[in-house]
């Protein structure tokens, strides 16, 4: 499998749990982080809403590969299980992690996906590792490892 996490993120404040994730989810998958934040984000974030979910859209439509997963706070809600089950017969998966506006529903509804991992509003850094660590708890479902108990 290969999963891609794509995200808009000036900074992260875990880093270091970040990479243990990454470096754990790498036994069982080929992954790909990436991070945006350029000039173009900046300035359409200071511009307006539209302007701003605009650059996400631009960064990320030809990042578009696979099975592909919308983050939204108002998406539906899973428990591990069905996380695990939603990965498990994927060959390639695409997260997407919009920046401080969110995505258009048009991005959304052009994804397979569209997931919330929270009703509470996550700091980008926070919902990058959680959406991380519930991949490798995917994973250790999957295959049956005591990391998920």
């Amino acid at each position: 499998m290969q999963i891609y996490i794509n995200c808009i993120q000036k900074s992260s404040d875990f880093k270091e749990q970040e990479q243990r994730y990454l470096k754990l989810i790498s036994i069982h998958s080929k992954i790909k982080d990436t991070v945006f934040f350029n000039d173009k984000i900046a300035k359409a974030q200071k511009t307006s809403k539209q302007e701003a979910k605009k650059s996400y859209e631009e960064c990320f439509k030809p990042l578009k590969k696979g099975f592909c997963i919308a983050l939204d706070e108002k998406a539906k809600e899973l428990d591990s299980f069905e996380f695990a089950k939603l990965l498990e017969s994927k060959n390639e998966v695409s997260f997407f992690i919009a920046g401080a506006y969110g995505f258009s529903e048009n991005f959304i509804k052009s994804c397979d996906f569209a997931l919330s991992l929270s009703k509470l509003t996550l700091a980008h850094s926070i919902a990058k590792v959680l959406l991380l660590e519930q991949i490798y708890r995917a994973f250790c479902i999957i295959k049956k490892h005591p990391y998920h108990k």
